[in-house]
């Protein structure tokens, strides 16, 4: 363990080191130096660069999680999420370990005093929330780029010159990349032609993304400098460049195959610089917003960087060698900040750790996601029934006539990659948003002969539609549901009435029907196709109303209480760290959080309303400033 030194202590060693240099150089000059041995040459250099390697690291401030402060909380509801124990007076942490809940008069007996009396004059005290699946390094990499979501433009018009107006801030042939794409928050926004993004920009390659990530338009030189032209063959039939009936790009490009050239060249133009520059911000969101721990849910990398990066980040300590790249500028300098439970994608095989036994309680590699399907707005969640025939899915979602959406894998290849990775000791999260893609994943399960009693914890994402006849199943075979709840939120009408019809959207994401199975359900945005913000998600969850007030699927109502495991106990479980985090519990870590008000206390149409005022990891409160 690295000892700290105070600044004063620092200069002395630093002035030590300066005199054994100069003491060096003169004893050991350069006539003498050639005239030495090879070997005492080697050991004089290595010596003092050791030396200033050491003083280095001990001057280092970069920070690492401390045990925190003694602390007793008191006077306001405290929520722990344990049933035995739900409402105590006082919480007292020590050494960033919940030490005892209860009386406050006994506890406030026996801490010590050090202690840190934190008086919450009426606030919630709550376990911090647990993000279950989100994208830190995909919301690091689009931090800065142009908005164009529908969270920011009310108008079509309002977007197109709010674009032009920053194409002015870039130089010739610097990439503009632009995020939120959004045909359904956007009214009458429709997709731009490849000639238009030429016009409006001809001397830079432009690259627009979609809000759900899906699909993505480019003008003709991004096309260019992504080496695609008009003979390069589409990578399969559900991700593909569209073209005209002459063979000309539109600059519509479909799902993650065909965008991959375009990923490459961009992250070859502008480098690891603005993940490291974006990453903290990313991570000090998540803990304004009142989550202590993520699960970054299939990182979109084939790069060791990127996981060396949230690796120095995130664990509670970091490697010397990471340090050093840290005092060199090469990764960014240590904040305390958020949990981090990585997902990797199936197709980054060479990015595990020998042992699902690896990192510590703040970061670890926990599992493999694979992508079974894709999106309702693109016409690649696989469905039993087509999606509905009109003009917003035929020539807006370019969904055609009839069409059901495809499985991404043959279920041999499924249950291959499952097979692999669970007999690794690796958990498997897949990507599932349609019924028959759900069905197809439980039946491959069912033929793999998955047992209850195994504690994998697999878990299926999404889960936007999914009948009962799955449901039961996931419940036979111990595995879990983590619900995009805000689907029905943002894209509730349009999804009614547009894409899959009125019976199917009431239908969508059962909540209840989950918890009536005994399903450890979660609930999550998947930043950064929406904003990671939980009581947004509680709201949803509780009320079950679109943006335009609609009603959909009354019968899959659940309450606070239920929302609130969902988001903490439940996401706990679901990586296997409930033993840890996820309530307020003796022995496990004080990642906690103040709100201005008890959730379960205000009215369910306010919820959105809940501000965090604090949020502590380990003990530490986190400063969430930029």
């Amino acid at each position: 363990m690295l000892v700290r030194i105070k600044n004063h202590d620092v200069i002395k060693v630093q002035s030590s080191v300066k005199n054994l240099i100069i003491d060096n150089y003169f004893l050991y000059n350069p006539v003498k130096l050639i005239k030495s041995s090879r070997i005492m040459r080697s050991t004089i250099v290595y010596s003092i660069l050791f030396v200033v390697l050491l003083v280095l690291l001990l001057s280092d401030d970069n920070n690492d999680f401390s045990e925190g402060a003694d602390i007793l909380f008191y006077n306001g509801p405290i929520i722990t999420m344990e049933k035995d124990q739900p409402n105590p007076e006082a919480v007292y942490i020590e050494n960033g370990i919940i030490k005892s809940t209860g009386d406050y008069d006994l506890i406030s007996k026996n801490i010590s005093p050090a202690t840190l009396i934190v008086d919450l004059k009426g606030k919630t005290l709550l376990p911090g929330f647990i993000d279950s699946h989100t994208h830190p390094a995909i919301s690091a990499f689009l931090y800065d780029m142009i908005d164009l979501s529908g969270f920011t433009h009310r108008s079509k018009e309002e977007l197109w010159n709010h674009f032009s107006d920053k194409i002015s801030d870039y130089k010739p042939g610097n990439w503009i990349l632009c995020k939120g794409f959004d045909q359904i928050l956007v009214p009458g926004l429709i997709p731009p032609s490849i000639s238009f993004l030429d016009s409006l920009a001809p001397d830079n390659p432009v690259l627009i993304a979609s809000q759900s990530l899906h699909s993505y338009w480019a003008n003709s030189l991004a096309f260019r400098e992504s080496g695609i032209n008009p003979t390069t063959p589409d990578p399969d039939i559900s991700s593909y460049y569209e073209r005209d009936t002459n063979g000309n790009f539109t600059g519509y490009i479909a799902e993650q195959a065909a965008f991959e050239p375009f990923k490459k060249e961009i992250l070859s133009s502008l480098g690891i610089k603005r993940l490291k520059e974006n990453s903290l911000m990313v991570l000090k969101n998540y803990a304004k917003n009142g989550y202590t721990s993520i699960t970054s849910m299939g990182i979109t990398t084939s790069d060791k960087k990127v996981i060396q990066l949230y690796k120095h980040i995130s664990s509670k300590t970091s490697t010397i060698t990471n340090r050093i790249l840290a005092l060199l500028d090469i990764l960014p300098k240590r904040e305390n900040t958020v949990r981090n439970f990585i997902f990797l994608r199936y197709d980054a095989a060479h990015l595990f750790p020998s042992s699902s036994a690896n990192g510590d309680d703040f970061f670890k590699i926990m599992g493999v996601k694979l992508w079974y399907d894709g999106s309702p707005y693109t016409g690649s969640m696989y469905l039993d029934a087509p999606y509905l025939d009109n003009h917003f899915t035929n020539n807006v979602l370019h969904i055609p006539p009839g069409h059901t959406g495809i499985p991404l894998l043959t279920k041999n290849q499924l249950s291959s990659y499952i097979m692999k990775y669970q007999s690794e000791g690796w958990q498997v999260a897949i990507h599932a948003q349609g019924d028959i893609a759900i069905r197809d994943i439980m039946n491959v399960y069912d033929d793999i002969g998955l047992q209850p009693e195994n504690d994998f914890r697999h878990r299926i994402e999404h889960c936007i539609l999914i009948d009962n006849e799955s449901i039961e199943k996931m419940s036979k075979m111990n595995i879990h549901p983590s619900f995009h709840i805000n689907h029905l939120y943002y894209y509730g009408d349009a999804l009614e009435k547009q894409i899959i019809g009125a019976s199917r959207a009431d239908q969508m994401l059962p909540l209840k029907a989950a918890a009536e199975n005994s399903l450890r359900f979660t609930l999550h945005a998947d930043q950064p196709m929406f904003p990671s913000k939980p009581f947004s998600l509680l709201h949803t969850a509780v009320n079950r109303k679109t943006k335009d007030g609609k009603m959909l699927g009354k019968q899959n109502l659940i309450t606070v209480y239920q929302g609130l495991e969902a988001l903490t106990i439940n996401a706990a479980w679901q990586i296997k760290m409930d033993e840890k985090i996820g309530s307020i519990k003796e022995g496990k870590y004080a990642d906690l959080i103040i709100l201005d008000r008890n959730p379960l206390e205000t009215d369910k149409e306010d919820l959105r309303s809940i501000r965090v005022l604090d949020t502590y990891v380990h003990g530490n409160k986190i400063n969430w400033s930029q």
